[in-house]
C-alpha cells in the first residue's frame, strides 16, 4: 500500500501547521517522522487519518484520494492509527480491549486473530484478565499496537510509541514493529527518540516548522551528526527529543 502526500496545507481551524508538504511512503517500508517540538509531526498523522483540517493539497492511498473520508472509511481501506494517548480503554481489561478490536469479525475469525495476537504480543497475553488502567506504560503501548494490528491493516501510523518508556521497553516496542514489517506491513512512526527510530527504520523524514527539511535513508541520517544538530535541534541523538 502506497501512501502519498502532495502539497499539503493542514492544521486546526485557522492555524496552518503543515505548509506545502509533499512526501510519500513506499509499501513495506518502515519510515520515521522526526523533528523538533511543534514541527507538525503529529499533525501529519492526524491529517492522514482525517483528524485534522486539510486546507489544500491531497492525500492518496494507492492513488485514491482519502482526504474526504472519515476514520471508519479509512480503516476499511487497510489503514490503522495508534495515537500516543487515549489508545486503550481503561475501564476494560486487556482481553476485552482485544475483543473490541475484533468486533467486525465473525466468531471463527475472532478466535484465529486472537490466537495470532497472543503469539505476536506475548506480553499482552500474560495480562489478559488485568484491567487496562493497571498496565505499565510499555504494556499499554503493546496493547494499543495489538489492537491496531487486529484491525488487519496493511499500513499502520503510530504516534510516539516509545514516549515515556524505559530503554529496555523502547527496544521491545521497536522489535515488535520490526516483526510487523517482516509480515509485510507498512509502518509510519512519529518518534521523539531519534536514535532508536533511526536504528530500526528504513527511511526518515525530518519536519521543521511544518515543512520537509530532510528526506533520506535512516543509515545516512544516523551517521550525519550535523544533520541531527541542525534539523532536530539537539547535539545528542541518544536523548529523547520533545514531542
Amino acid at each position: 500500500m502506497n501512501l502519498a502526500v502532495e502539497g499539503l496545507n493542514a492544521g486546526y481551524g485557522k492555524l496552518n501547521v503543515l505548509r506545502d508538504l509533499s512526501l510519500s511512503f513506499a509499501a513495506g517500508q518502515f519510515t520515521a517522522i522526526l523533528g523538533p517540538n511543534g514541527s507538525g509531526k503529529s499533525t501529519l498523522l492526524r491529517s492522514i487519518f482525517g483528524l485534522a483540517d486539510v486546507f489544500s493539497g491531497s492525500i492518496t492511498l494507492d492513488g485514491n484520494p482519502i482526504t474526504d473520508l472519515n476514520g471508519a472509511e479509512i480503516v476499511s481501506l487497510g489503514l490503522a492509527c495508534v495515537p500516543q494517548r487515549n489508545n486503550v480503554f481503561d475501564e476494560l481489561n486487556v482481553g476485552e480491549n482485544l475483543q473490541l478490536a475484533t468486533r467486525r469479525m465473525d466468531r471463527r475469525e475472532t478466535a484465529r486473530a486472537l490466537e495470532a495476537a497472543v503469539e505476536l504480543f506475548p506480553l499482552v497475553a500474560k495480562r489478559r484478565d488485568q484491567p487496562a488502567c493497571l498496565l505499565s506504560g510499555g504494556e499499554r503501548q503493546m496493547l494499543a499496537i495489538a489492537m491496531g494490528w487486529l484491525s488487519r491493516p496493511t499500513l499502520m501510523l503510530l504516534d510516539e510509541p516509545s514516549a515515556g518508556l524505559a530503554p529496555n521497553l523502547v527496544n521491545d516496542v521497536f522489535q515488535t514493529l520490526l516483526q510487523l514489517k517482516d509480515q509485510g506491513m507498512t509502518l509510519v512512526v512519529v518518534e521523539q527518540n531519534a536514535r532508536s527510530a533511526l536504528r530500526h527504520c528504513d527511511e526518515v523524514f525530518i519536519l521543521r516548522e511544518g515543512r520537509l527539511a530532510f528526506a533520506g535513508s535512516a543509515e545516512a541520517c544516523l551517521q550525519d551528526e550535523e544533520t541531527i544538530k541542525s534539523l532536530l535541534g539537539t547535539g545528542n541523538t541518544g536523548q529523547t527529543l520533545p514531542a
